[in-house]
């Protein structure tokens, strides 16, 4: 479980999520791991960033099919290196249709099962070229576990946290793409913890990532945890309180 938030700023997009990872080992073990991934490959034409939630194990597996054979098999058929529209289309939906009809679908046909759980979804983020290859914008989209995406506008979130999250990024912005890219990173790491307050399946230090696009250049940077604002929980939590009282005041 885990909350991870994409936002698209006036100059960039921020992705970021949590650490704290579950696993399943016959009784829930927590474990704090990376959620935030920077994918590289020869056939894209630029890096991609993706935020998986849901069970490590398929986002694990996505990676690595994407990697060994997706994305090659996506270049052969396009006969050019995939932007993040290819990517989302050619690999992401592909890849997770696949995923839940082995792992969820089939497997319960075979042994006469109820479906078991399938726990899949992501946002990723990139570039997307013209028909020259020419950089031409930032996008980012949300992936489903039913192998769907949609566009992100304004912002997306997924995870158990997500509906948390939803409610602080109302209030924190009504309109992202006038928020410049620098408060963007601020605005990431307070809606994490925020979201660490009232989900107990949400924790650890928060991996943010940030992507820009300069002419030709586009580029995928981590922010260093020193970069980010220090006592954001405590900060969040005083957040909270205040909006507890004003709402008892309404009742009164």
């Amino acid at each position: 479980m885990t909350v991870c938030v994409a936002l698209c700023c006036k100059d960039g997009l921020v992705m970021g999520s949590d650490s704290l990872t579950t696993f399943g080992r016959g009784a829930p073990v927590s474990r704090y791991t990376n959620k935030v991934h920077v994918i590289k490959h020869t056939d894209l034409a630029h890096d991609v960033c993706v935020a998986g939630a849901g069970a490590s194990t398929f986002i694990d597996k996505f990676i690595d099919r994407a990697k060994r054979e997706a994305i090659g098999t996506a270049f052969k058929a396009v006969k050019r290196k995939l932007d993040i529209r290819d990517f989302v289309e050619r690999v992401c939906e592909p890849v997770v249709s696949i995923l839940l009809k082995e792992y969820a679908l089939d497997r319960a046909s075979f042994f006469g099962t109820p479906m078991t759980e399938f726990s899949l979804g992501m946002l990723v983020g990139g570039a997307a070229t013209d028909s020259k290859g020419d950089l031409e914008e930032l996008r980012a989209y949300t992936v489903y576990q039913e192998g769907i995406s949609e566009i992100v506008d304004g912002y997306g979130t997924i995870g158990s946290g997500a509906a948390y999250a939803e409610l602080f990024l109302h209030g924190f912005a009504p309109e992202p793409h006038n928020i410049p890219l620098k408060d963007g990173i601020n605005l990431l790491s307070y809606t994490i913890k925020g979201v660490e307050i009232m989900d107990p399946n949400v924790g650890g230090e928060s991996s943010i990532c940030t992507l820009t696009l300069a002419g030709k250049k586009f580029s995928i940077d981590r922010v260093q945890q020193r970069a980010l604002p220090k006592n954001s929980k405590e900060t969040m939590e005083k957040v909270l309180k205040k909006i507890g009282a004003d709402m008892r005041k309404i009742v009164r």
